[in-house]
């Protein structure tokens, strides 16, 4: 890498050079069997080039060549992509420490013990049928810039979960857990899950109107995906955002703080001391007790507001992911997540007269995502009557838009979990008087 910085100095002056690689193993049971194994290797260099106020990049899977590397990433200064800023100085990262070696010892066989473990749990406790998954991973990341930048992290991550399907659906109720090593599972969560899972048996049917919708967190991204494209530098550059001109405003509950905090170890997947552009981060509130605080950007879009950068330029953050080899920094956030409140999961759900709780989606991609519409299935959604689970839903959708929903923020969970990959920190959170309708 060093060398490849060096090259690309004497041509262009300004250089940084990005490198990331990644393995990964996983295992998938279904009723007791596998039926798939995985494991992936990756790893690659990106170099970004600064000259004459243009920006030129190039990447490579295998740096065999530096000098056509930079003779690639010269040429393509003549897309005339305007840059305005420059690489940043090496600065102190703090110490996230989420790597751990053992993670690297772990095979096909430990994943299936681990797959066993979760099964051995639901045995003989519930007819349904019961998908489990887990799997291992590490990642590394090293940054070297012109300007004398030298940063490195590593991290490690374990994760499981399990799916207890309802007869003859896909639709299930669904948890999953991740650690920087291997740990045992919550025990108290998966109780939970084939509770829930026994509530949810009977098909109810809930009709239209609004009512109270219970978001847990693997139906946040709902949410999250619509804060986060309105509080993007990339949006107010654009002059896109519905948050213009509402910086230091009102414009959620009183309740409701959003965040990003990737120096947060409990972050697994997200916990990084500095950015994809070496910009040191920090525990950032986006919307504080219902004020919008912090616009969130990168060294570009930073450089067209005119602003400072916030440390949140990552190279495959859209909602969709990427390569972040290929793909360029965006401003995105690392390690998003909700502060808790100060109410318990089961006094939330007594506290519904009716409503239903919103497990996990379908089609959270829809609707106008920058305006903050959605229009959501149910996957699965229980109907709550006097504090009191009745049933599952059947074809249920909600629908609304989150300025509107969070400005009557009910409640917000006590804790916070880790779903999907690891990286965001979410609570569940009660909102009123949210569209819900079904078939029938």
């Amino acid at each position: 890498m060093e060398k490849l910085l060096q090259t690309a100095m004497e041509k262009a002056g300004a250089a940084e050079v990005f490198f990331n690689s990644g393995e990964s193993t996983g295992i998938a049971m279904r009723n007791g069997r596998v039926t798939e194994v995985s494991s992936s290797l990756r790893s690659g260099y990106a170099l970004r080039i600064l000259s004459g106020g243009r920006m030129g990049v190039a990447y490579t899977r295998n740096l065999l060549d530096r000098e056509e590397l930079v003779r690639n990433a010269l040429a393509s200064l003549e897309g005339d992509v305007a840059a305005g800023y420059s690489f940043p100085a090496m600065a102190f990262h703090p110490i996230t420490d989420t790597y751990r070696p053992s993670v690297e010892k772990l095979g096909f066989k430990d994943l299936h013990d681990s797959c066993l473990e979760i099964l051995g749990f639901f045995e003989g406790r519930t007819a349904a049928q019961v998908d489990v998954s887990c799997w291992s991973g590490t990642g590394d990341t090293r940054i070297l810039n012109s300007s004398g930048l030298d940063a490195r992290h590593r991290y490690s991550m374990f994760g499981g979960g399990a799916n207890i399907l309802f007869p003859n659906t896909e639709t299930s109720i669904s948890d999953w857990f991740v650690f920087s090593e291997r740990s045992p599972f919550p025990r108290e969560k998966l109780e939970r899950m084939l509770e829930l899972h026994g509530m949810g048996l009977p098909e109810v049917e809930v009709g239209a109107g609004r009512m109270k919708v219970l978001f847990l967190p693997f139906a946040m991204h709902t949410i999250s995906w619509r804060l986060s494209a309105a509080a993007s530098g990339a949006s107010f550059a654009r002059k896109a955002s519905p948050l213009l001109e509402k910086l230091g405003e009102k414009v959620a509950s009183d309740g409701f703080t959003w965040y990003d905090d990737p120096l947060d170890r409990a972050a697994v997947g997200g916990c990084c001391p500095f950015d994809d552009e070496g910009v040191p981060t920090r525990k950032t509130a986006i919307i504080e007790n219902g004020v919008f605080r912090t616009v969130f950007n990168n060294l570009d879009y930073a450089s067209k507001l005119d602003s400072e950068p916030t440390g949140h330029g990552y190279r495959s953050s859209s909602m969709w992911g990427g390569d972040p080899v290929t793909t360029l920094p965006s401003p995105g956030l690392s390690a998003p997540g909700f502060e808790p409140g100060s109410t318990s999961f089961e006094d939330m759900i007594a506290g519904i007269d009716r409503g239903v709780i919103l497990f996990g989606v379908l089609g959270a991609h829809s609707g106008n995502i920058l305006n903050g519409d959605f229009s959501v299935g149910m996957n699965p959604g229980l109907l709550v009557e006097n504090g009191v689970i009745r049933g599952r839903v059947r074809d249920g959708m909600v629908s609304g838009n989150i300025w509107d929903a969070l400005q009557r923020v009910v409640a917000v969970e006590n804790q916070v979990h880790n779903p999907l990959g690891g990286a965001s920190r979410y609570p569940a959170i009660l909102l009123d008087g949210v569209s819900v309708a079904a078939k029938g």
